[in-house]
């Protein structure tokens, strides 16, 4: 069996294997409790708060998030963690321990032959959902949270594969192939994963055709789909060197998707302010 193979099989084992409780390598404890109680239809937001309050940093981080111009733009002040999450929802709440678990994970020395994959990861996930969700607010005119978690969950697939692989088969890293698996793979994964977790069937949808612009899908997707796979692809073209060498038709494909009130790139160019200040936010 080839190394492809060989990689290829170890997705398929991960893909098997993912429940609802799933573990995700170096996550903070914290993250963990929390993600299994918001499995249970009965937790209440007391209940969110006593998890969360035993992690001084996450509800600070917290606390932060809901106070921040981005998602506060009329001024109004949470004081307690209470009016916070119930000011961000369980599934933004989520979203934001998932964000700052990957950040606790890429600072962890113990994961030093993926710290740069698990950067890029945590970059490239503050910043699509930061293009998400300004666009989203202008194009549909409403507070668009689950444009930001699909955002911010778009790589989790790849970060669950990078993060079991390293743990249990570090050598597949050097299998030819090995990152041409993981980038047609994870999309998948991404979609098993939030499935499992109990997230809006349209957040799965969108994190598994997160690539569709480039491979040639249905442009007749829903809007959600339609926007992440377009600010994915509105990142790739500012953040990677030479991806526009490579994908030529990338810009023209971009110019091609519309949205709402308008065009995709229209509303980019319209929301950049907003876009900068959500960037701001979620990288502090």
């Amino acid at each position: 069996m080839d190394e492809g193979s060989k990689t290829l099989e170890f997705v398929q084992g991960l893909a098997a294997g993912i429940r609802p409780d799933l573990d995700l390598p170096a996550f903070p404890e914290v993250v963990r409790r929390l993600q299994v109680a918001l499995l249970d239809d009965r937790t209440t937001v007391k209940d969110i708060v006593t998890i969360i309050s035993s992690e001084p940093v996450l509800s600070a981080r917290l606390m932060q998030m809901a106070n921040s111009a981005a998602l506060n733009p009329g001024g109004t002040p949470v004081a307690s963690l209470n009016n916070a999450i119930n000011r961000m929802g369980f599934n933004l709440v989520r979203t934001v321990a998932t964000a700052f678990a990957l950040r606790q994970a890429s600072r962890n020395a113990g994961l030093g032959a993926i710290r740069t994959d698990l950067e890029s990861i945590w970059k490239s996930s503050n910043e699509v959902a930061a293009i998400g969700y300004a666009v989203a607010r202008q194009a549909f005119g409403r507070q668009p949270d689950e444009a930001m978690i699909a955002g911010l969950l778009h790589s989790i697939g790849r970060l669950y594969l990078l993060m079991h692989v390293h743990q249990q088969a570090p050598a597949l890293r050097d299998a030819p192939d090995f990152g041409a698996v993981v980038d047609r793979c994870h999309p998948g994964l991404g979609r098993a994963i939030l499935a499992a977790w109990g997230l809006p069937q349209r957040i799965c949808t969108a994190v598994e055709n997160q690539d569709y612009l480039l491979a040639g899908g249905s442009a007749e997707l829903e809007p959600l789909t339609r926007l992440l796979a377009a600010a994915k692809l509105a990142w790739r073209i500012e953040a990677e060197p030479g991806f526009t060498d490579q994908h030529p038709e990338a810009e023209w494909l971009l110019r091609k998707v519309n949205l709402g009130k308008g065009s995709f790139a229209d509303l980019m160019a319209g929301s950049r302010a907003d876009i900068d200040l959500l960037q701001q936010a979620l990288a502090a």
